[in-house]
């Protein structure tokens, strides 16, 4: 008999997403400049605060999403059903819209600066190109996205990263699907494990002379065949 995995994946509530978002924060760390972007503020209260809100408002509203956590159910590390990661698939039939405004409501309000906003706009559309391009070769088939994967710093290498990695590249193979990601560096390892390939080895963001100066996202675009 094999040894029960230490951690579990189970569907995300409401209540749970304010500990998920400070879980991802706690992941990146300032460390990732699209989501430092996308995510104002993400590791002060008051962003945390809107970035839960935001999440929470993403989950309400968009049946194709599947939020999930991964929870330790290790008994020997007396911490049994604590939240040490999250991710979040999308089932992506329709490419991504192009512009920032019509994929996010308010955002004057999230990004009240109009130089953030602007470089969150121009990184948005780097961002989302090779998912609607993937979303047009599908021929009306869609696939699968992951949109965010953190794990908390503290129980990384345990499991978790793999496990929410694995339920939705097998929710893609359910489907007769692709399943796609952006990786940082660091990332790219786990995903490969889990059966991902490399197809854009640095994606592309034109920001423009006005942000040169700005740290850019150093991202890979990664898909997973359907596997029979």
């Amino acid at each position: 008999m094999s040894a029960p995995e230490k951690v579990s994946v189970a569907l995300l509530s409401d209540e749970d997403i304010p500990t998920c978002f400070q879980i991802f924060s706690k992941s990146f760390s300032q460390g990732a400049p699209f989501l430092d972007a996308y995510f104002p503020n993400h590791n002060t209260p008051l962003g945390q605060a809107q970035g839960s809100q935001r999440l929470t408002a993403w989950k309400k509203t968009s049946k194709d999403s599947t939020f999930l956590k991964a929870v330790l159910n290790d008994n020997d590390l007396k911490e049994q059903q604590k939240i040490v990661g999250f991710a979040i698939w999308t089932y992506m039939k329709e490419p991504p819209p192009m512009d920032l405004e019509d994929a996010e409501e308010n955002v004057e309000e999230i990004w009240p600066d109009e130089e953030g906003r602007e470089f969150t706009r121009r990184l948005w559309r780097g961002y989302v190109a090779p998912r609607a391009q993937a979303v047009r070769d599908s021929e009306g088939k869609g696939v699968y996205v992951l949109e965010i994967l953190a794990v908390h710093p503290d129980y990384q290498r345990l499991g978790a990263g793999k496990a929410l990695v694995k339920w939705g590249t097998q929710a893609a193979d359910e489907k007769g699907v692709q399943s796609v990601l952006e990786s940082t560096p660091v990332a790219r390892k786990l995903y490969e494990q889990c059966g991902l390939q490399t197809q854009i080895e640095e994606m592309h963001f034109d920001v423009g002379e006005r942000f040169s100066d700005r740290r850019l996202p150093e991202l890979a675009f990664m898909k997973r065949e359907l596997k029979s």
